[in-house]
């Protein structure tokens, strides 16, 4: 048996594993041990064999010989799988032009430097990414504000830690160390959380609001900041744009007019505020994606980011800091920028996505632009990792799939949206490739392959180099092989390949970019101020002809009138991490669905003994977009009224309760945490009925 250290590739925190490999074959996979000690692994890292070795692995390429969604496939070779490839996206941009083809890098992010040089090659503005639901909201509202790359809290130096709406130990395990050691050296931690969380417990404050009115909670907290003269005078003077209006904005956001709002106690705001604002240095500790999945999220964000000006923790040791960007492969995004000689979709729906800029396009209402064919017809989709269960109405997205003149899929597993495509081509999972990965404090280290690939998968940026060969498109990067691309993104560091192959346990960077403080002493914002700008001159452009607002004004979600509150009197927010689910890939690992084999539907004991529901009972849900079914389960963690479920479940899909045309009208991103749904539960007859639909396979069951 031999020992071999990887990184796990499940999630994006990429902790470090030892894997021992007897006769070719993963066997046991640990926590990489470093000084006698083990880091651990989470649930989902230590289910990782069952990720690599399951049953669903794409092992081979794979062409469609049914009708489209019928799942028949023949195996094909990696020589034929290439030529048509090749012959039907370079038909495709013959006839209806390069933009008619979407490239989507869906999960994992590591190859995505490289799509995007071969989607720029290939000549199409259209290429998008799953943080067109994810990241990129939140970057567009930090860009909006500051105009540079988003600042993190620097950890180590603040006193006091504002959290907002992010629960590390489920959704950034390896930080929850980190945060410990917070509360052992006496850092203050106010947390912002709609539901009570294992990170939440630590906190000194626990503000718990309303999903969806994050907005109001810091508007008010800037009220008390201001009128109580706590805010620096100097940097807001000197640094800051639109504070007049922002300060009359935020003047009738009191305490008292959150509490009604957000549900958090008006005292506790006051209390927070105070500490935010007078025990310096401060950070803010944000999440992905959490707030910007609201229909107001864009603002609700502003408004949280604007804090950080407000109080001159911005750029300051412990504050939320300018730290330079790292060398890594992830980086090398940052260096290409999306072709944009053409219009992109999305552009005329969410053009403020486009213009702070952007590097992807907008594909949220992707469905809509396939069957609609506005713009622009859109033919062909050549995707990497793509799921529809990101979207809104997933089976919205499989129906366009299904209506493309072509479809390609690079996957890991026969997943619903593989088995909708022309073509399916094996991906390598991180155990069976090579990878530089960029670790904490400068240093650098090789991802060795531990096993050769099952079948014939292969590596992601392979299979995108040799392709762009075959299209004969010009790129000096994908020109090369992947040992060069990896030499390549190595460069600005001063290491190469064989410095790392060298030295496995990895090695610092010879050339290291030191941090520095207060930048902007130096050099303006990229703003159109030049300054901070609490009102968004980005945003003032479109003030008439789209209704932009510059400040970071809060429209609450539940004042829409085209949902009847009388049938819909819950609120639904799906997606809360748990700790042994990542979206919707890790259903089919055994050890982990085992741990919850139905849609858990958590609602507050004071809404199940209204609705007469008990724990076990098999209910429905119910939203103006759609329907589902699950295992009802009691739970105080979230607040009355509110119902909590998880996506990406094929048993029962909370993203089918979402209307796709829910969206932020800034960024586009869905809803998903504050919509509106009722609750009833089944009754034994129609429980019987249902369970025997399941067993005989009748899709009268609601599953995809």
């Amino acid at each position: 048996m031999e020992k071999k250290q990887s990184f796990c590739g499940i999630c994006s925190a990429g902790c470090p594993m030892d894997v021992y490999v007897e006769d070719g074959k993963v066997v046991e996979i640990e926590g990489h041990t470093e000084n006698g000690k083990s880091r651990g692994l989470c649930a989902k890292g230590a289910a990782s064999k069952q990720y690599l070795y399951n049953e669903e692995r794409i092992l081979f390429p794979m062409k469609r010989v049914g009708e489209k969604g019928s799942g028949q496939f023949e195996r094909i070779s990696w020589e034929e799988a290439y030529g048509l490839i090749a012959k039907k996206l370079s038909g495709i941009r013959k006839e209806y032009g390069a933009k008619s083809v979407v490239f989507y890098a869906g999960y994992p992010k590591w190859y995505r430097p490289a799509l995007l040089r071969f989607a720029n090659a290939f000549g199409s503005p259209n290429f998008c990414t799953e943080s067109s639901t994810c990241f990129q909201a939140s970057a567009l509202a930090w860009k909006s504000i500051y105009g540079n790359g988003i600042c993190f809290p620097d950890l180590p130096h603040t006193k006091t830690l504002l959290l907002w709406t992010s629960n590390l130990f489920h959704s950034n395990t390896p930080m929850g160390k980190m945060y410990r050691s917070l509360k052992k050296r006496g850092v203050t931690i106010i947390a912002v959380d709609p539901r009570s969380t294992v990170t939440t417990r630590e906190a000194d404050i626990h503000l718990k609001i309303t999903p969806g009115t994050d907005g109001a909670l810091a508007l008010a907290m800037a009220h008390v900041i201001i009128e109580e003269e706590l805010y620096d005078k100097e940097f807001v003077d000197k640094y800051v744009y639109g504070f007049e209006e922002y300060k009359n904005y935020v003047s009738t956001f009191t305490p008292e007019r959150a509490c009604e709002i957000t549900g958090a106690d008006a005292e506790l705001i006051r209390k927070a505020a105070r500490l935010y604002a007078c025990n310096k240095p401060s950070g803010i500790q944000f999440s992905v994606s959490t707030i910007v999945h609201h229909i107001n999220g864009f603002q609700n964000y502003r408004a949280v980011f604007s804090l950080i000006a407000l109080t001159g923790n911005y750029d300051v040791e412990g504050g939320n800091r300018a730290m330079p960007e790292p060398v890594s492969p992830c980086n090398e995004f940052g260096k290409v920028k999306r072709y944009d000689g053409e219009e992109a979709i999305g552009e005329k729906d969410f053009p403020i996505w486009f213009d702070l800029p952007c590097q992807e396009a907008q594909c949220t209402r992707i469905a809509d632009y396939i069957l609609e064919e506005e713009p622009y017809p859109v033919k062909a989709v050549f995707a990497m990792g793509l799921n529809h269960r990101m979207w809104p109405q997933p089976n919205e997205l499989q129906r366009a799939l299904g209506a493309l003149d072509f479809y390609v899929n690079v996957e890991l597993f026969w997943s619903e949206s593989s088995r909708m495509a022309d073509l399916v081509l094996p991906a390598c999972t991180t155990f069976e490739r090579e990878e530089v990965k960029t670790l904490r404090g400068g240093m650098f280290a090789l991802n060795e392959r531990v096993v050769e690939p099952l079948g014939e998968s292969k590596n992601d940026i392979e299979i995108i180099m040799e392709l762009a060969k075959r299209i004969g498109l010009e790129d000096e990067v994908l020109s090369s092989d992947y040992e060069s691309y990896m030499d390549y993104i190595l460069k600005p560091s001063g290491l190469t390949l064989q410095d790392l192959r060298e030295h496995p346990q990895g090695m610092k960077g010879k050339v290291l970019i030191p941090p520095r403080i207060q930048t902007y002493r130096e050099e303006p914002f990229h703003t159109k101020s030049g300054k901070i700008e609490l009102y968004s001159l980005a945003l003032d452009k479109y003030r008439e002809s789209r209704g932009y607002e510059p400040l970071p004004v809060y429209h609450d979600f539940r004042d829409q009138r085209d949902v009847d509150r009388e049938m819909y009197p819950l609120i639904l927010s799906t997606g809360a991490r748990k700790p042994q689910f990542f979206h919707a890939r890790l259903y089919r690992l055994s050890w982990l669905s085992a741990l919850e084999t139905n849609p858990a539907v958590e609602i507050h004991p004071e809404d199940a003994r209204k609705y007469g529901i008990k724990d076990g009972d098999r209910v429905r849900v119910s939203s103006p977009a759609g329907e589902m079914e699950g295992i009802a389960v009691s739970s105080i963690n979230g607040n009355p009224g509110v119902v909590y479920i998880y996506h990406g479940n094929p048993k029962g899909e909370a993203n089918n309760l979402i209307h796709r045309s829910y969206f932020d009208p800034y960024t586009g991103f869905p809803g998903y945490k504050s919509y509106f749904c009722n609750i009833e539960k089944l009754d034994q007859r129609e429980r019987k009925r249902k369970e025997e639909a399941e067993v005989t396979g009748d899709d009268g069951a609601n599953e995809i």
